[in-house]
């Protein structure tokens, strides 16, 4: 019977790490539907790539006293929408991390919906948003609150305002949701963010990534495909729950071979 093996994580993340941009590892308590013990083992391979995990709510207290007793480098709260709620969200994690006599971890919000959109200048330039390190674009919920497909012009239109506003404060930016092997070029050399995730991997947007971005992502999905394939292992009775996203991951590969990711390389 196999059983996981925790090494083949480690290498292939370090791989990625020094040839692919990748900067980050991340999953969640939310959409991510992962538990704190499935986050402890992706924490336990990273090494020095951090780990973002994005929270069930801003004000999940359970998840986020779990996330600091992991270690996790950030936290990533979703459906932040307005000032009410993003201010909730720094003072929880403050408070909590108080309580626990620990250091505040990095912050960062999810910015997923029209709502939000309206509201971005107002928590731009709120007090909460200075304890903010990174605001993270969630492409598949913005368009479907905009009634509209991932890649439609209105919703590429509306994420580079956005990114722009945020840069201009300061704050790292990354985007991603419904990432590609047919529209990562697209968005790496058009929109003006930081960074670009997939559900689990989050690549440095740099020049040289942009030279061949379905190369790499290319890479970061077979790591993926691999990270389910360790964790059916592990944790076995979530064998479904993984099966299916590895799916999710193969529709989103397509045809491409990794001959065909080094095209552009001549």
């Amino acid at each position: 019977m196999k059983t996981y093996n925790e090494n083949s994580l480690i290498s292939r993340l370090q791989v990625l790490n020094k040839s692919h941009f990748v900067v980050g590892v991340k999953t969640g308590t939310e959409v991510e539907d992962m538990g704190f013990e499935e986050i402890a083992f992706m924490k336990s391979f990273c090494g020095n790539v951090p780990l973002t995990v994005k929270i069930g709510g801003p004000e999940a207290r359970n998840d986020i006293r779990h996330c600091i007793k992991i270690g996790v480098n950030t936290i990533l709260a979703p459906m932040v929408e307005t000032v009410y709620a993003l201010t909730n969200f720094v003072k929880t994690v403050e408070s909590i991390c108080e309580d626990m006599g620990v250091q505040m971890p990095r912050l960062a919000m999810n910015m997923e919906s029209k709502t939000a959109v309206k509201n971005l200048d107002e928590m731009l330039h709120s007090k909460a948003a200075s304890r903010l390190s990174q605001i993270t674009i969630g492409r598949s919920d913005l368009s479907k609150s905009m009634h509209l497909s991932v890649d439609d012009p209105e919703v590429l239109s509306v994420t580079s305002q956005a990114l722009k506003k945020i840069n201009r404060q300061g704050l790292i930016t990354s985007v991603g949701g419904g990432i590609t092997m047919e529209n990562i070029l697209n968005l790496s050399l058009e929109m003006p963010m930081n960074k670009l995730n997939t559900r689990h991997i989050v690549f440095n947007n740099s020049r040289s990534f942009q030279k061949n971005p379905v190369k790499h992502l290319f890479h970061g999905m077979m790591f993926e495909q691999l990270l389910y394939q360790q964790l059916t292992l592990k944790f076995p009775e979530r064998s479904a729950f993984y099966k299916k996203r590895e799916n999710v991951i193969k529709v989103r590969m397509g045809n491409i071979t990794l001959m065909e990711t080094r095209k552009a390389e001549g």
